[in-house]
């Protein structure tokens, strides 16, 4: 598990103690809504803990648009290594870095030819608002799980549920808004 939730975060918001019988339950709950989160937004929010290089095809240009990464610590094209005056990493002042522009050269077209190297992710520690999300995903489906209620119908990726009631998963649309606010776009 990365660490979006924990079953301390769960039985906090669902202000209960989770019996010691469902703990590695919760424990699947939660890797499972790490995944589903990672797919929906494309995005790992936890970054790597050490620097890991991976290869890329230039495409001749001066902008290059990477992965989320923390930090970046090796750029090198067709073998060659830049130095951190022949570049700029964008966003500025802040992180993720998203994008690495050239001064004075270009990303040689090619395949496989450009590596970076950098600590790979989107933030090291997780945004409040997804361990939020994880947490109301997580305690919805341990509530559906043992509940009673009355399912209608509602989804999560793979898991569906709906109450009948209102009662039942009162934050679901907002857990969900803050997910896809986080959904990577590609142009």
């Amino acid at each position: 598990m990365k660490g979006y939730t924990s079953r301390q975060q769960i039985e906090k918001y669902l202000q209960v103690t989770i019996p010691a019988s469902y703990y590695a339950q919760i424990n699947l709950w939660i890797g499972q809504i790490e995944k589903y989160i990672d797919r929906k937004t494309d995005r790992n929010f936890i970054a790597d803990a050490s620097a890991t290089a991976r290869l890329f095809d230039g495409d001749g240009e001066t902008t290059f648009l990477i992965n989320d990464a923390v930090s970046i610590t090796k750029i090198e094209i067709d073998d060659e290594q830049l130095t951190t005056d022949e570049y700029y990493l964008y966003p500025a002042n802040d992180t993720p870095k998203k994008k690495i522009v050239l001064d004075g050269r270009y990303f040689t077209k090619g395949k496989q030819n450009i590596k970076i190297t950098a600590k790979w992710g989107y933030s090291t520690i997780v945004p409040d608002d997804i361990i939020l999300a994880a947490t109301v995903l997580v305690a919805g489906i341990y509530n559906s799980y043992g509940s009673g209620k009355e399912v209608k119908a509602e989804s999560i990726g793979n898991y569906s549920v709906t109450y009948a009631t209102e009662t039942g998963w009162d934050d679901f649309e907002n857990a969900n808004e803050i997910i896809e606010s986080y959904i990577k776009h590609t142009f």
